[in-house]
């Protein structure tokens, strides 16, 4: 499922006709009242619509850490980077785990996770194999990608809209 949500799902033919695409794990409740996320993405711009963050860490995924390398690696190579929001990217990484989004709720717009500098990232990571050796996990790849790729203004924060949440309710 990882690579499934981190390359795959944004390469189906079924998805083009749509702006916006929201997943919701069939473990997780939206919980009294919500705006309507699309409609402020739109009216936002923005680009992709976060949940809580959290870390995996290096004791409990080992190879996890190897991320950092790939990510920095990465940049280094392609002059042509230069990371939308610096600071998150670098803070990212502690000597022993690396943030993430929580998932199990996000918006993304569908365009711009298909835009082909975005593409190219995605398929870099793919081609080390990480995440089926190290299990790398599509919250932590996506917080990555959104740190590369999106400006600050364009990542919306559910916890700055104060809309209640449960995962495994």
């Amino acid at each position: 499922m990882i690579r499934f949500w981190f390359k795959t799902f944004f390469e189906l033919p079924q998805l083009q006709g749509y702006e916006y695409i929201m997943r919701l794990d069939d473990d997780s409740e939206l919980k009294g009242k919500w705006i309507n996320v699309f409609e402020e993405m739109r009216n936002k711009k923005a680009v992709y619509f976060a949940n809580n963050l959290d870390i995996d860490l290096e004791k409990i995924l080992p190879g996890t850490m190897v991320l950092k390398n790939v990510i920095f690696e990465y940049v280094k190579n392609n002059n042509n980077i230069t990371a939308k929001q610096p600071e998150m990217l670098r803070d990212a990484f502690t000597s022993d785990s690396v943030h993430n989004y929580y998932n199990n709720f996000e918006v993304t717009n569908t365009e711009f996770f298909r835009r082909a500098d975005i593409s190219h990232w995605v398929q870099a990571v793919d081609s080390t194999h990480g995440i089926f050796k190290y299990r790398w996990g599509d919250a932590i790849l996506r917080y990555l990608t959104v740190a590369l790729f999106a400006e600050q203004q364009y990542v919306l924060h559910r916890r700055n809209y104060n809309m209640s949440y449960c995962h495994k309710c």
